[in-house]
């Protein structure tokens, strides 16, 4: 991996979750000294960063603020919550769903803010990484912040945190809608009596191997889909069938209770 821009000391609060130790490991990698990275969790050192000895663990949230210039908060937001207001004057990215830029200003009131919903594919680097940050925040730290999530895969800024709301019902449901549309196909032809091994092969061309056809963009889908119908044959029928059942209503369903959840309504 390219060398990153990064001269920043970077803490992880949560470094050995999977979203943390995704951002901690993929920016070591990318040549983030292990000097710069220091790392919190609940149970101390693990063998998650071995093979970069120089990795400081700090014993607690408190102390590993004191000791960064970016401080990222990577936990559930059950096991969030500093004891104070800490004042700490640096960069807070916060990975937390539902914990909300006016809330993290509340703890981290001398902190300029960032919050991020990486999707899937982090640990391999290959996420969509949508973020927003507070007022406050210059063109600089905003080009720190996007650096800095960039060893997740591709960020994006969007403009306010209902955006960030939906993006994380979007991209950040990772794998999800995919297996739920497999799961369904798989389902369907075991009923139908197809061998599981057979059904599964089946599913798996087309839901794993297929999107391969539409990566290029919105435009290549709609020529995609304009080919199908044009066929007007048995994938017509389905397509036909499948939309008059609601497809795209459920889906779009399931996106507004998703960024309703997120948003906290």
């Amino acid at each position: 991996m390219a060398q990153p821009d990064i001269d920043d000391t970077i803490g992880i609060f949560g470094g050995t979750g999977w979203l943390g130790r995704a951002l901690g490991r993929n920016l070591l990698r990318r040549g983030l000294p292990p000097g710069l990275l220091s790392i919190t969790n609940r149970r101390g050192p693990t063998a998650d960063y071995d093979a970069w000895p120089g990795v400081v663990w700090q014993p607690d949230l408190v102390t590993l603020a004191g000791g960064c210039s970016v401080l990222v908060l990577s936990v559930r937001p059950g096991d969030y919550g500093p004891p104070a207001p800490l004042p700490f004057p640096g960069v807070v990215v916060s990975f937390m769903g539902g914990v909300t830029l006016d809330r993290l200003a509340r703890d981290w009131p001398r902190a300029r803010i960032c919050r991020a919903m990486p999707g899937g594919g982090a640990s391999e680097g290959t996420a969509h990484v949508p973020f927003c940050t507070a007022p406050g925040m210059s063109g600089a730290d905003r080009t720190r912040c996007a650096t800095i999530l960039s060893a997740l895969g591709h960020a994006d800024q969007v403009a306010d945190e209902p955006a960030l709301s939906y993006m994380a019902a979007l991209s950040g449901s990772g794998a999800a809608y995919p297996a739920l549309m497999a799961q369904a196909m798989f389902n369907h032809a075991v009923a139908r009596g197809i061998p599981a091994d057979i059904a599964w092969r089946a599913v798996r061309s087309v839901v794993c191997d297929a999107p391969a056809q539409f990566r290029d963009g919105p435009d290549r889908i709609a020529a995609l889909l304009d080919t199908y119908h044009g066929f007007r044959g048995v994938t017509s029928a389905g397509l036909n069938a499948a939309a008059d059942a609601g497809f795209a209503r459920a889906i779009g369903a399931g996106l507004d209770a998703a960024t309703a959840r997120e948003a906290g309504s």
